[in-house]
């Protein structure tokens, strides 16, 4: 290593870096050999090579010490060598270094640890010298050749020449003086001025202090050609220094008579020979300051910094991951465990079954009778607050290895672990009707509840959790049938009568066209301005009632009719959607439509959905497919192709529920989206939770970063749409903004602001 009190006197760092600058364009095994102990001198080396292209390909232009493996892999894999090369340690002592403009293209060498930095700054000498030489150029200006037949003129240039060979002894100011002190002798100069010219002054590097202005001194300098004039008797020449190609100084001589030939001559040889100087004090300085007791310490305490800021980072994202880990299992009302983390329990239960013929379990399916009459009377916060106090109870009325989880809407479902008798059932049955025999008290208001309850055991017979949870369902369902408020454990019977079963309803709809979209608007928040429609499925009953998507998406996801009945949404909206074209013409608007991931599965189905799109005449440009998130992460393989072939056929894609799933940031650089959804969960959390508003903003940069639409859903009140608009989210939907409509209620918006209240 190189200190600041000059150690190595031995091999003049001046002589080093002279040999660098001028090593030979087509150097031989020799030269490399003598470079290298050169190299040696300062940092000892254990390995040197040099690497570049010839006819064969990829070479070795020379090596030392190199391993046989790292020899012969440059012909066998010079891909994976490279990735290796690449991927050295500097804190190993390694240095890799390109070269550009010609055959040697890499620089590769190794020292100690200690000297890396010393290294690495001599490499960069070498780098830039066969840089240049390959492009045909050269470091600095050479002295004029015509030196060398001026045998009158050789002691002038030994002189200069002695001079410079104390450049690695004297400090910078004391070399300068005593170029003065010869150039004054030998070409009979006035002034003799080392400065760096800048944009509205100059910085003087020899002499400290000087008798003439800034302005007198800038007017007789060039960046890109000497200048020569007469001012006051005195005949000034200006030259600038370059290294690399680049300006960094300019020498200024003065004297009484005008240069002659030969003093230009020798003025060149002293233009060479400082650039070399100058480049060699950047160097020490560089390495003073590195080496420095203030710069380790200072890069010590930016190490710390670094590793404070990265704790904290790394914290941050274990609680993020801990976050999204728990909200993809656990539903956002209730925080309940929900269908996906109940599944996966069952899933456990069911195999450990099998296997060992015990434990055996018990499912009990609950549902709230007349919920929706709740939600119509009173609302949907009365409602959700009604779910939250309910599933408090429903916690309290298991064992410790149960688990009680909602499936969405008024739906729960409770797995009593190692039960088949009624032994262990009753009790918990007990507990579920007493303790739910008292009205709940929510905004003032009472409401006494009743319960349909089916019971599924398993047995030898059960195939899987589907026909279990089903088995469950129906024997709820008979207990509606029966009148309400009782429980029904399932058997044969349940079975029987399962054309009364919502299976059977859910067929009949699909069949006599009683599922129907409505349209959501999606607004642009900073003016309101409507830019897309949500499809949201609605079931009309017999009776002429409503039933929202999540009354009836789960049971289509259960008895396998999701598929039939996206297809079914999507051939109603393409009709929808080309009669609004034919009122207003062509449009902007986007319609998204949310479809199961299971059509994702193979080409098959999604060419029975393009089909649909290409029988209506409708261009694909104008629709948008939502699939779920967590659903994208369970699909195989052949999701990826099949969502670029849906774009590429004009389709965007969009991801719903986004910040619930394992991976929510893997799947944005994964999947080829669009639209990112924020979750509902978020925007009704995030006025009382910084966690959640963070969220929420760091989707907003993400999308702006990545180029993505974001979408924020589930805006309830004035508060959150007013927060969205400040913190810049581009785009949202929300019952406050327009609740869903049907499609004759929009056309009249269309290419217009939506009235909201700010």
């Amino acid at each position: 290593m190189i200190d600041s009190q000059g150690t190595h006197h031995t091999t003049p760092l001046l002589a080093l870096v002279s040999s660098i600058l001028s090593f030979p364009p087509q150097a031989t095994a020799n030269e490399f050999d003598q470079l290298r102990a050169n190299l040696s001198g300062y940092c000892p080396l254990s390995q040197f090579a040099l690497l570049g292209y010839g006819g064969s390909g990829l070479k070795w232009v020379y090596e030392f010490g190199l391993p046989p493996s790292l020899r012969e892999q440059v012909k066998a894999d010079p891909e994976r060598m490279m990735e290796a090369l690449l991927h050295l340690k500097e804190d190993a002592g390694w240095c890799l270094l390109p070269v550009e403009n010609g055959a040697i293209t890499w620089l590769l060498a190794k020292t100690e640890p200690a000297e890396q930095p010393t290294l690495h700054l001599l490499l960069e000498c070498l780098a830039h010298r066969l840089s240049e030489s390959q492009a045909g150029a050269h470091l600095g200006e050479e002295a004029s050749p015509f030196i060398n037949h001026q045998p009158d003129w050789q002691q002038k240039v030994e002189s200069l020449a002695r001079i410079m060979r104390l450049a690695n002894t004297l400090p910078p100011q004391a070399l300068y003086a005593q170029l003065d002190a010869a150039a004054r002798f030998i070409l009979g100069v006035q002034d003799f001025i080392l400065l760096h010219l800048e944009e509205r002054g100059v910085d003087l590097v020899y002499p400290e202090r000087c008798e003439h202005s800034d302005a007198e001194l800038m007017a007789l300098c060039h960046r890109n050609h000497p200048v020569e004039a007469e001012r006051q008797g005195l005949f000034w020449s200006s030259h600038p220094l370059r290294l690399q190609r680049n300006y960094f100084a300019h020498l200024m001589l003065s004297s009484r008579a005008p240069p002659g030939a030969d003093e230009r001559l020798l003025v060149d040889f002293l233009k060479g020979q400082l650039t070399m100087v100058m480049e060699l004090q950047r160097i020490r300085d560089q390495l003073v300051d590195y080496n420095s007791e203030e710069t380790l310490n200072q890069r010590l305490h930016q190490l710390r910094q670094a590793n404070l800021r990265l704790q904290k980072q790394l914290k941050r994202h274990q609680e993020l991951e801990r976050k999204l880990q728990f909200d993809a299992l656990h539903d956002p009302l209730t925080r309940l465990p929900n269908r996906a983390c109940l599944m996966t329990r069952l899933e456990q239960s069911m195999k450990h079954f099998h296997r060992y013929k015990s434990p055996g379990f018990t499912l009990i399916f609950i549902d709230i009778d007349h919920f929706k009459a709740v939600n119509d009377r009173l609302g949907h916060n009365v409602g959700d607050l009604l779910l939250k106090e309910f599933a408090l109870r429903l916690g309290t009325c298991i064992r410790q290895n149960d688990m009680v989880a909602r499936l969405g809407g008024d739906e729960f479902v409770i797995n009593l672990d190692n039960s088949m008798d009624e032994a262990n059932i009753n009790p918990v049955l007990n507990r579920l009707v007493e303790r739910h025999s008292t009205p709940f008290h929510i905004l003032g208001n009472e409401l006494p509840i009743s319960m349909s309850i089916g019971v599924a055991m398993v047995t030898e017979q059960t195939s899987d959790i589907s026909q279990l949870l089903h088995q469950a369902d129906l024997a709820m369902y008979q207990a509606k049938r029966n009148g309400r408020n009782r429980i029904v454990v399932y058997s044969e019977e349940c079975s029987s009568q399962a054309w009364l079963s919502p299976e059977y309803e859910l067929k009949q709809a699909l069949a006599e066209r009683r599922i129907i979209p409505y349209f959501q608007p999606l607004i642009r928040l900073k003016d309101s301005r409507l830019v897309g429609l949500e499809v949201m499925a609605r079931w009309l009953t017999p009776e002429g009632a409503l039933k929202d998507a999540f009354d009836f998406i789960p049971l289509a996801e259960q008895c396998g009719l999701i598929l039939e009945l996206d297809r079914h949404i999507l051939r109603h909206t393409c009709q929808q959607l080309s009669n609004w074209l034919g009122q207003i013409g062509s449009s902007q608007f986007k319609v998204a439509l949310n479809l199961s991931g299971k059509h994702l599965a193979n080409h098959e189905l999604v060419e029975q959905l393009l089909a649909i799109v290409q029988e209506s005449g409708l261009s694909p440009r104008y629709l948008v497919f939502e699939f779920n998130e967590r659903e994208l992460s369970r699909q195989d393989g052949n999701t990826l192709t099949i969502l670029h072939e849906l774009r590429a056929r004009g389709i965007q894609i969009s991801l719903d529920d986004f910040g619930t799933g394992f991976s929510s940031l893997n799947a944005l650089f994964h999947y080829p989206v669009d639209y990112i959804k924020v979750d509902d969960s978020f925007t009704h959390r995030m006025l009382q939770s910084p966690k959640d508003l963070a969220m929420i903003r760091a989707m907003r940069d993400i999308s702006q970063d990545l180029g993505f639409h974001l979408v924020v859903e589930g805006i309830e009140n004035q508060a959150e749409y007013q927060k969205l608009i400040e913190l810049g989210c581009e785009l949202g939907q929300g019952r406050f903004i327009a609740p869903p409509m049907q499609g004759i209620d929009i056309p009249p918006l269309l290419g217009r602001p939506i009235p909201v209240k700010r």
